[in-house]
């Protein structure tokens, strides 16, 4: 399914590597952007939305984000999932560093984003060329 639902159209890596399909503005899909930028949003929620001295968050806003809403298999990926409020929560499957309170998000193509709290610290993982590659393995 997740095939069916990913890759339609056909989601190419000469097709996704493209100047044409980097400036299209695919909503929840094709951002661009660097590591350094990613790791940084996740570095200001892993330290409770803070960022250079400049409040982005409350922290019951970034508290309720990171409270599971639902949990079980997803339908269209087929594997179990833990969702906060546009958040992956970590599962055995998604294990975003040893914190049992890290979230983050996958992305397309090997990339990954997330916070952990009791570290302090945000990581992010960016490749330069878009691949096929769905789910990335953490841990």
């Amino acid at each position: 399914m997740v095939g069916r639902m990913v890759f339609n159209p056909p989601m190419l890596p000469e097709m996704v590597n493209t100047h044409e399909y980097r400036a299209a503005e695919v909503p929840a899909a094709n951002g661009h952007t660097t590591a350094r930028a990613v790791a940084r949003i996740y570095g200001c929620l892993a330290r409770g939305g803070e960022l250079d001295g400049v409040r982005l968050l409350r922290a019951e806003t970034l508290a309720r984000a990171v409270t599971e809403q639902v949990a079980g298999e997803d339908a269209a990926l087929g594997w179990p999932t833990r969702l906060g409020l546009g958040f992956l929560l970590r599962t055995p499957e998604w294990r975003m560093g040893p914190s049992p309170r890290a979230f983050g998000h996958p992305g397309a193509g090997g990339s990954v984003g997330f916070a952990d709290p009791d570290a302090r610290l945000g990581f992010a993982y960016t490749p330069s060329r878009m691949t096929a590659f769905v789910r990335p393995e953490l841990g």
